[in-house]
């Protein structure tokens, strides 16, 4: 049985395990360097750890690349690094791109960010994995504009089984980590579920037992269930 980590920030517990790890493009002119990625484990901490691509790539890992809507600075350099850095082998998203409210950018910033980044993404026939903090009438509004033809997963969904309905009657996908809203889980099941550990330090097995305990499944029909989601949606071998 394969468990299936959409989005992380941590290395697998287990080696065996896949998990599509996130770094995100360096604000260059926060003293990164431009050909790393930040891979950040919390907003009070934006050191984190810088994570290389390239070096995953060598080794046959997955990963994701983009600009967090925490860390705009200089939008012009960070599309550029974005570009470049999604282009090398084993990028299989684009992401986190996002909007939140609460976050420095304006949120014109902070959509400009984001169209550049699911054009990226349809360019390169790649998923987008979204951050999404009290803009959902916007992210909506940009899904109805940009019209996507590649799946937009929001990680880490802990809004209830309302918003969930919303959302995958647009055409998202939904992820799920260590909290969640049960109902909302129920609304996202079979197709539109997948499963994550994001920042956190839990294993991505105890993810998929809560995940499934909530639905009253055995964990092997559910990990089984993730695993079609991902190879149908995300094209993963």
């Amino acid at each position: 049985m394969v468990y299936y980590d959409i989005h992380t920030h941590r290395p697998s517990v287990h080696p065996e395990d896949v998990a599509i790890v996130n770094c995100l493009v360096p604000a260059l002119d926060a003293g990164s360097h431009p050909e790393q990625a930040i891979s950040s484990f919390g907003k009070e901490d934006t050191a984190g750890c810088l994570c290389d691509p390239a070096s995953s790539a060598g080794k046959g890992k997955l990963h994701s690349v983009g600009i967090h809507p925490w860390y705009i600075y200089n939008v012009e350099e960070q599309l550029a690094g974005l570009e470049q850095q999604a282009m090398l082998p084993g990028a299989v998203a684009i992401g986190e791109a996002g909007l939140d409210k609460l976050a420095e950018a304006p949120l014109e910033r902070q959509q400009e960010v984001f169209k550049a980044s699911a054009a990226l993404a349809e360019s390169l026939g790649v998923f987008l994995i979204i951050h999404c903090v009290k803009a959902w009438d916007e992210l909506i509004a940009l899904k109805k504009e940009l019209k996507p033809r590649m799946p937009w997963v929001i990680h880490g969904f802990r809004g209830n089984a309302i918003l969930a309905g919303q959302l995958i009657r647009q055409g998202f996908y939904l992820s799920f980590g260590e909290h969640f809203n049960p109902a909302a889980v129920r609304i996202a099941w079979p197709d539109r579920l997948f499963a994550e550990t994001d920042d956190r330090e839990t294993d991505i097995r105890t993810v998929y037992d809560h995940l499934s305990a909530s639905l009253d499944l055995p964990l092997e029909r559910f990990a089984a269930q993730v695993a079609e989601n991902v190879h149908n949606v995300l094209h993963l071998s």
